[in-house]
């Protein structure tokens, strides 16, 4: 399909995404005359908006126990750099899809379909994940999306301006990460407890980033007090969450909703036991919603 990108549109909002890596690369509001999603330009970081399959996160060696066989594996997984076929594309709706190959199978010993989905409605943009069974077996895999935003999204704020809420009260714990590695020590560290808001500021990014658990909201908003602008995603059924940036001067804050998280330090490196795995079984769909509104 080479890297055209495909193009949805309406009154709202328009948005591309490119074919390779299933990639959401642009997100711009017709009423604020605003592009809102990462454009990278310099050396900040070379994406938009990753999509992390078959997992998540950091994998403890570069390597994992399948069924009993030693595979290799590697953070964020394989399917960012894979050419999705496109399936279906109109003026509703994207419909983009990779599934087992040769090369997949020499890390992820299964036979599915991942496909993606993007469409429009109103001013949310919908953006669907599946995962199909087609083997024999329960498949096992976490997935998780790594989306870039403009923080401050004016030039003329900064990031002590800015703040994220949730749409209830929270009880997040941090996961403590091991120096390094950014493997999980297993320690936590409350993040939030019972409040929606956590505020932000140029240094948030200063120690690293921030790998969140029990995270149990429908949205997510990242709103600037002085402007009014704002970036909201639904993340229903998302239990984990990374917030990753830069230190010293906010520039960029990726909210990355996942299902699944990195390795404990203390891994058995068994697949089928690693934390935050989902699995479905012969035949079934595993699908997630992720929803998009700028303003």
């Amino acid at each position: 399909m080479g890297d055209k990108n495909l193009k949805l549109e309406n009154e709202f909002i328009k948005i591309e995404v490119a074919p390779i890596g299933a990639e959401l690369q642009s997100l711009y509001s017709k009423k604020t005359e605003m592009e809102y999603l990462w454009q990278p330009g310099g050396d900040t970081w070379p994406h938009h908006s990753m999509l992390l399959f078959p997992n998540p996160g950091r994998i403890a060696g570069d390597r994992t126990i399948i069924g009993g066989k030693v595979y290799p594996a590697t953070m964020h997984g394989f399917a960012n750099d894979m050419d999705f076929e496109v399936l279906e594309a109109d003026d509703k709706h994207i419909l983009l899809q990779i599934s087992a190959t040769e090369e997949t199978r020499k890390s992820f010993p299964y036979e599915f379909r991942f496909q993606v989905e993007f469409s429009l409605d109103g001013e949310v943009v919908v953006q669907k994940f599946r995962v199909i069974n087609d083997d024999n077996k329960r498949i096992y895999f976490s997935l998780g999306a790594h989306p870039g935003f403009y923080c401050p999204i004016a030039l003329d704020e900064s990031g002590e301006d800015y703040s994220l809420e949730f749409d209830s009260p929270q009880y997040i714990n941090q996961f403590e990460l091991e120096e390094g590695t950014r493997l999980l020590t297993g320690k936590r560290i409350p993040w939030l407890h019972g409040e929606t808001e956590k505020k932000l500021s140029d240094h948030y990014f200063d120690d690293g980033p921030q790998l969140l658990e029990e995270v149990h909201a429908d949205f997510i908003t990242m709103k600037s007090k002085r402007s009014g602008h704002f970036v909201e995603l639904g993340i229903k059924d998302f239990p984990y969450m990374c917030l990753w940036g830069v230190g010293n001067r906010m520039s960029i804050m990726c909210i990355e909703p996942w299902c699944g998280t990195s390795d404990l330090a203390s891994t058995d490196h068994v697949w089928e036991n690693k934390l935050g795995i989902e699995s479905v079984d012969v035949g079934g769909v595993f699908e997630r919603t992720l929803t998009f509104r700028v303003g």
